[in-house]
């Protein structure tokens, strides 16, 4: 579903992104929950979709492994993530993710599996354009250098909290993440005739510290979603211990998204 994520992917960006801040004690296995609301409004609100639901996450840095569990619902609309990987040196690595989302009848999913010895990303997708429910499918390999740091979007908000995102000389942190290959001005409703070939982004972001202590930056959404647009870039805010709290991003077509997280449990 090209609109409400891919539009998906940017659905699956918000749901992945809001992680729970983790609770224990000392012990090797940290466990962690939180809730967080999701809210999508389609061409001026003629559409509007609102997910709540809970993450759970559980790290186990003696066994070097992590797993974050997401689920959410609302009126007409399911979601849910789960993806799991391994901590090297500090950094967390995934090894496979699955997400599904259902809009309007028509189910969305991604599934990628990691091999970082090897350099190898395999991918999985099925989605739906929203206005016509046209359907893409992706089934590919991509390759990568054997040390390259690569992510999901989970890894991504965990290895930043970690402070061990690659940082660049004017201070902006890198994210490189595997997604659907399309082309620059594909629109919504657009599909191709051949079969759909998957990739890897870049995206980078410099996070400024407010007076509260949080974290603000802006994010360029386009390698997520056809609907977003580079001069309007999302506005994320992270709190001091640099775990997300909110997402606001204006896409084409008078559609918005907004993302808040209660970082309290």
């Amino acid at each position: 579903m090209s609109l409400l994520i891919s539009r998906r992917r940017l659905l699956t960006l918000a749901l992945l992104s809001a992680l729970p801040r983790p609770v224990g004690g000392e012990e090797s296995v940290r466990r962690g929950s939180s809730r967080y609301e999701l809210r999508i409004g389609v061409l001026f609100d003629l559409f509007t979709y609102t997910i709540s639901g809970n993450v759970l996450e559980e790290i186990d840095a003696a066994a070097g492994r992590y797993r974050v569990s997401i689920t959410g619902e609302g009126t007409g609309v399911t979601g849910g993530v789960e993806t799991s990987g391994i901590i090297r040196d500090g950094r967390f690595l995934p090894v496979r993710m699955r997400s599904g989302h259902t809009v309007r009848g028509r189910e969305s999913r991604v599934q990628i599996s990691y091999d970082h010895d090897r350099g190898l990303a395999e991918y999985h997708s099925v989605s739906y354009t929203f206005l016509l429910g046209r359907r893409r499918q992706a089934d590919d390999i991509v390759r990568f250098r054997p040390g390259e740091p690569v992510d999901d979007l989970v890894s991504a908000e965990l290895n930043f909290a970690a402070r061990k995102l690659p940082v660049e000389p004017d201070g902006a942190y890198r994210i490189t993440v595997v997604r659907r290959a399309r082309p620059a001005d594909e629109g919504p409703d657009d599909v191709s005739s051949g079969a759909y070939r998957a990739e890897l982004t870049t995206f980078r972001f410099r996070p400024e510290t407010s007076d509260a202590g949080r974290l603000t930056a802006l994010i360029d959404l386009t390698g997520f979603s056809p609907w977003a647009r580079a001069s309007r870039p999302a506005q994320i805010t992270f709190s001091p211990e640099r775990r997300l709290e909110s997402v606001r991003s204006s896409l084409i077509l008078g559609t918005t998204f907004t993302l808040h997280r209660n970082i309290s449990s």
